[in-house]
């Protein structure tokens, strides 16, 4: 556990924490409440593998629990839909979850306090965002004995390192579309899984505002960006940062033929849940686009063909149209 403290301090970056955190860190050492992180050795690694422990998502340290938990009905509200479509976290009681690409612990934090789940794995490769997700853990007493960390690598084929049908959930928010290997590791997500089990998956979503709108329009023809690139291209300079190795999007259709292909015999598409920064970008720019003759045709199309619920959300082909496109899966 020691080396828990010294990694957490590591990456801090506001240094007047210090002090806090070598005090919880006794605190939680004494009544043994972070979880262990169980690291699988590899001969080399990715550029997948350094650019996520470098580049954490929403990745810092919170002061109480409360905060903690605050944090996920910020994340609900940042993303609208995101809730209602993912069905996060639901009713899961005496039930072993797999959280693939845990990250910093949010949906550890969510399943934990609010599932019912008999136990909890977390799986990443960013050793950095395992040990916030440590810290957190420990923050809001989820007992140790319900939670395993493991930190894999992308560098070499996808392994799970869990029994087979031996998992009643799982989940995968916006994990599967940074990966090298993204056949192998929906397979392995299969066979980890209990007959009949399920699972729900977030990638990013072909059909959505941020491609065709954002990507196409607003940063390609009116910021200048990506030239030479082709849509796929852009937007995965467009996501999570310029120097992403890995960000692809997919159309509905294709993810589903994947997911059929690793063996789950039900995959449903939810729609893609949406962003605030999107529904501010179709508030600003969606009737200039439609009159701007040099926003390519398919892009045109798409934005043409969108309606709209109650509420003023984006719909194509009668589903959501953001860019966390929703996936449930059975076994």
């Amino acid at each position: 556990m020691l080396g828990y403290a010294w990694r957490i301090i590591r990456y801090i970056k506001r240094p007047f924490l210090y002090i806090w955190f070598v005090v919880s860190y006794k605190i939680f050492n004494m009544q043994k409440r972070i979880p262990d992180i169980h690291f699988l050795q590899h001969k080399k690694h990715s550029n997948v593998d350094y650019y996520w422990n470098w580049h954490t998502v929403s990745a810092r340290p919170f002061l109480t629990a409360k905060e903690s938990e605050r944090n996920l009905e910020w994340r609900f509200n940042e993303y609208p839909l995101f809730r209602e479509l993912s069905g996060l976290y639901g009713d899961h009681s005496g039930q072993v979850i797999l959280d693939y690409g845990c990250g910093p612990g949010n949906d550890l934090i969510g399943f934990g306090i609010r599932s019912g789940a008999r136990k909890i794995i977390g799986i990443d490769i960013s050793e950095k965002a395992l040990c916030f997700a440590q810290h957190r853990l420990a923050l809001h007493r989820i007992d140790p004995d319900r939670i395993e960390l493991f930190c894999i690598s992308d560098s070499s084929t996808p392994t799970i390192p869990i029994p087979d049908n031996s998992i009643d959930f799982f989940s995968s928010q916006g994990v599967i579309h940074h990966t090298s290997h993204p056949d192998q590791v929906l397979k392995e997500l299969y066979r980890v899984l209990k007959q009949d089990g399920k699972g729900c998956i977030m990638v990013y979503n072909y059909d959505s505002i941020w491609l065709h709108l954002y990507t196409a329009y607003q940063r390609i023809i009116l910021n200048g960006k990506f030239k030479g690139l082709n849509i796929y291209d852009a937007f995965t300079k467009n996501t999570d940062g310029e120097s992403c190795p890995i960000a692809h999007c997919y159309k509905p259709d294709e993810f589903i033929n994947m997911c059929q292909s690793a063996g789950f015999r039900e995959t449903h598409y939810m729609g893609g849940y949406l962003s605030k920064m999107e529904l501010d970008i179709l508030h600003t720019y969606y009737e200039a686009s439609l009159k701007d003759g040099r926003l390519p045709a398919i892009h045109a199309q798409f934005l043409k063909d969108l309606t709209w619920d109650k509420n003023g959300y984006p719909m194509y082909n009668g589903k959501y149209a953001g860019v966390g496109g929703v996936y449930t899966l059975k076994k």
